[in-house]
């Protein structure tokens, strides 16, 4: 387990191999998936590691404006009908790290990334987690770190 002084998170921490990404994938029991959701592009990607050690990765996918039939799914009536939507897609940690918020940081990450792209969002609707649930923008970074509330 790590103190978080070896702890490392950044676009620039991908795999060193295709060796590496599958041995991570299958540790930390993750689908390996090729492609995003249908009207999905991607938008950012980090990964984490502890000293060299590859621990967790994440990936932020949006949805193209023009993917008209999965926004009707995704958004609201009552929410512009140009607001952005992001999905964060596979999110991982190596199981000896789930319980250290180092999910909530790499999705902190992936959300900070996303929310300085220009043109800057004034809110966006961002499904997150394995329930895909619907979180704006503003919720996720209006709130410090929760990891720690819920132990």
């Amino acid at each position: 387990m790590t103190d978080f002084d070896t702890l490392r998170i950044g676009p620039e921490l991908a795999p060193l191999s295709e060796r590496e990404r599958a041995e991570f994938i299958r540790t930390a029991g993750l689908l390996d998936r090729g492609t995003c959701p249908e009207g999905f592009a991607g938008h950012s990607a980090v990964w984490a590691r502890d000293r060299d050690l590859l621990i967790g990765q994440g990936a932020i996918v949006e949805l193209s404006p023009d993917a008209m039939p999965q926004r009707a799914r995704l958004v609201p009536r009552h929410m512009e009908g140009r607001t952005r939507v992001a999905l964060i897609d596979m999110l991982a940690v190596r199981p000896e790290y789930r319980e250290t918020g180092l999910e909530e940081r790499i999705v902190r990450s992936l959300v900070t990334a996303f929310a300085e792209t220009t043109p800057r969002p004034a809110e966006a609707l961002i499904y997150v987690g394995a329930a895909r649930a619907p979180v704006l923008l503003s919720t996720l970074r209006g709130l410090d770190m929760t990891d720690e509330a819920f132990r």
